[in-house]
């Protein structure tokens, strides 16, 4: 069956079928009808068009009717209605339609994690924005309006300082209980590394000290009671987990039933915080994309996008996803009855409009408004007042000059009034819950280090973002093994493999040699304490892969005995080469992993050291280049500016890459010329191949194993 094109309905005047590409869903799309003018149900079509193209969709119910898109209507009934009865059997085959009921357990329970800080690479100004967002929505959350000057907006900022702050330094709060103690104690991340006087510039510069204690209340009082079921009960919300079915072949419909939710205020949360999420996926989309990645529908978007001056929580986000999601993917349709009641900007966004029945002069006024900003005809505003239920006009520049008189088709899906929760549990099937139950956690831990927005002064020195020195974490985990983008992670998870083998293998090797009576007993002591350190810390890592904030702990304070290892291995290399201890087969083990093992240190050395010549390098007034000298030296060894300057992996592997192939260059250059004396029987000869042969064989089996897993 082919489902390019999208059925609509049949055109009024000659009774054609009304099909559009599915490339409308490229741009923004309004329906907007009166009360009984059908606005829903060709909302409906459009979603079920969408899932026939394969286009999964998050749709906003703030009533619950839409989540009748759940049941499947009588097959013979939209037969006798013109409708395609194998169509409609194809739908019921490909759409997995999923109930999400917040605070509940009627549908499929979904909680709010608005402790999921943004990830990855990202442009400076939209990560900005993304830490704005995630500070805005826990403002909302303690209750203050981030548009009061006076308050509201003076707390997002010392949150927006507090989060950024404490994400650099690995302590970014998981919970409301974390983020309450940190709000009472910022003094705290002094001990993990920040400097005094920037926490005490973020304490003293933005709220009064009763406002910060009162904030930290409010922070520990959402852990309890309902609060609590909202935050932690459920699949944490995730749009990459909405976008994937839980059967191949399937296309997810996901409908947030906000029903089950209290009160206004608490769904205006609930949406703002959901529109961060969204916003931050959108932003790991590839942009300027021709294809429709995610439907996102509102219905009845009026108490949420009301007219200036008013702004209720969600409506930025909101104004932001219109704004900027399509290119990115994301289509944005909206319904409303109230078209005086709704934000003209937002309205003036879509690009495809299906305009009900309006009575009142006041509404066809408005929708004359909104026409000449697209530029549309204006005579049908005329006949608005005598459709009927199912009769839009439809304006779609991208498919006709002029609008299409359209009659809605049936629906393949039942359509009645809003069902209540107890109707809700009686779609969700076993399957759907039990996929829902693998994916509950009482608070979801980021799989990705929190992405570090600029400092003032990194701005100011033209650094870019994110660039932090590449470092080494010798006992980073087996974790790295599941990398199946970056080689030069597997790299380092074979390097850690392959040291925590030869460190046992060694202490084995120098506790025969003890028992042999050939040494003392000091060095197969030191080299146990040595394997056993490695070893824990690799096997504590490999167990808390999923919790990146105590991996991140742990490999700042073991970093000391990191060096200690690759000390440990280069005395083993030192000792047998002076015949101090006999590794035997071993020596080739220990030669391999010296060289590894060096060599990542070596490189996070050297990209420490060229970001600070890249300050250095920005003035050459000698007074200014002497403070700038003692300042990168504290640069280069400061924890925080450590974090939040990172230099990508790409680049690293691109160094390593330079330096395997100038070396080879150059070897092969003094056996050609003769421009030494090093013979193929030397010793030097046979060091240097030994480890080039091994950086080679890293490389390729990274690649190979990255490879393996992508395919």
């Amino acid at each position: 069956m082919s489902t390019g094109d999208m059925i609509i309905g049949t055109n009024r005047n000659n009774e054609k079928s009304v099909e559009l590409p599915s490339s409308i869903l490229n741009k923004h799309v309004a329906m907007l009808g009166s009360t009984g003018s059908g606005k829903t149900v060709a909302a409906k079509i459009l979603i079920e068009e969408a899932t026939l193209s394969g286009i999964p969709s998050v749709i906003i119910d703030p009533q619950g009717d839409l989540a009748r898109l759940a049941m499947m209507g009588d097959r013979k009934i939209v037969t006798e209605n013109g409708g395609d009865a194998e169509r409609s059997r194809f739908y019921e085959e490909k759409a997995e339609v999923r109930i999400w009921t917040p605070t509940s357990t009627k549908g499929l329970p979904i909680c709010l994690d608005p402790f999921c800080p943004p990830t990855g690479e990202q442009d400076p100004s939209k990560l900005v924005n993304s830490w704005d967002l995630m500070a805005a929505g826990f403002t909302i959350l303690a209750g203050h309006d981030v548009e009061k000057k006076s308050s509201g907006a003076q707390v997002k900022a010392f949150l927006y300082q507090l989060l950024t702050e404490s994400a650099i330094h690995g302590m970014l709060p998981f919970d409301f209980v974390t983020l309450s103690e940190l709000v009472s104690n910022p003094m705290k991340m002094v001990d993990e590394g920040a400097e005094a006087d920037r926490i005490s510039s973020i304490v003293d510069g933005y709220i009064k000290e009763p406002v910060r204690l009162e904030l930290a209340r409010r922070f520990n009082a959402l852990d309890s009671g309902v609060n609590q079921l909202l935050f932690t009960m459920g699949v944490p919300l995730d749009i990459d987990i909405l976008t994937q079915p839980s059967k191949k072949g399937k296309t997810p419909v996901n409908i947030i039933y906000l029903n089950s939710l209290s009160s206004e205020d608490t769904k205006n949360s609930f949406l703002q915080e959901f529109g961060r999420r969204l916003y931050d996926w959108t932003l790991h989309q590839k942009s300027e994309s021709d294809d429709t990645k995610l439907l996102f529908f509102i219905d009845e978007v009026a108490p949420y996008l009301p007219p200036e001056p008013r702004r209720p929580p969600a409506k930025d986000i909101i104004k932001l996803l219109f704004k900027q999601g399509r290119k990115f993917g994301l289509s944005c349709v909206l319904a409303t009855q109230n078209v005086s009641d709704v934000d003209y900007k937002i309205l003036g966004q879509a690009n495809t409009i299906f305009i009900g029945r309006f009575q009142t002069k006041q509404d066809r006024n408005k929708v004359s408004d909104l026409l000449k900003v697209g530029k549309s005809d204006l005579s049908l505003v005329e006949e608005l007042p005598n459709l009927k239920a199912g009769e839009f006009q439809l304006v779609c520049p991208d498919v006709a000059d002029i609008a299409i008189p359209v009659k809605t088709r049936w629906l393949y899906t039942d359509h009645g009034p809003a069902l209540s929760e107890n109707e809700v549990e009686k779609l969700i099937g076993k399957d759907l819950r039990d996929w829902a139950g693998s994916h509950t956690t009482s608070y979801s831990q980021p799989k990705l280090p929190p992405a570090i927005p600029m400092t003032r002064q990194q701005i100011s020195k033209g650094m870019e973002a994110q660039e932090t020195p590449f470092e080494s974490h010798l006992m980073g985990g087996l974790m790295l093994l599941k990398d199946s983008k970056d080689p030069l992670s597997v790299m380092l998870g074979m390097t850690n493999l392959l040291t925590a083998i030869t460190l046992l293998m060694s202490t084995i090797v120098l506790g025969q040699s003890w028992v042999d009576g050939n040494n003392s007993g000091f060095m197969p002591l030191l080299g146990a304490v040595v394997s056993l350190t490695a070893c824990v810390a690799l096997v504590i890592e490999t167990f808390l892969a999923d919790d990146i904030m105590m991996v991140q702990r742990i490999r700042k304070r073991a970093r000391p005995i990191q060096y200690l290892i690759l000390a440990w291995i280069w005395f083993l290399w030192f000792a047998n080469r002076a015949d101090m201890i006999e590794l035997g087969s071993l020596k080739i083990l220990v030669d391999v992993c010296q060289t590894v093992t060096t060599l990542f240190v070596v490189l996070e050395f050297a990209h420490r050291l060229q970001l600070a010549k890249i300050s250095l390098q920005l003035d050459w007034n000698p007074i200014f280049l002497m403070k700038e000298s003692f300042h990168n030296l504290k640069m280069m060894l400061s924890k925080s500016e450590l974090a939040v300057m990172r230099a990508t992996s790409t680049q690293v592997m691109r160094s390593l890459q330079l330096l395997t192939e100038v070396t080879t260059f150059l070897i092969l250059g003094v056996l050609v010329f003769g421009i030494s004396d090093i013979s193929q029987d030397s010793v030097i000869f046979t060091e240097i191949t030994i480890r080039l042969f091994t950086v080679y064989a890293f490389q390729i089996a990274a690649r190979a194993f990255v490879d393996l897993r992508n395919s």
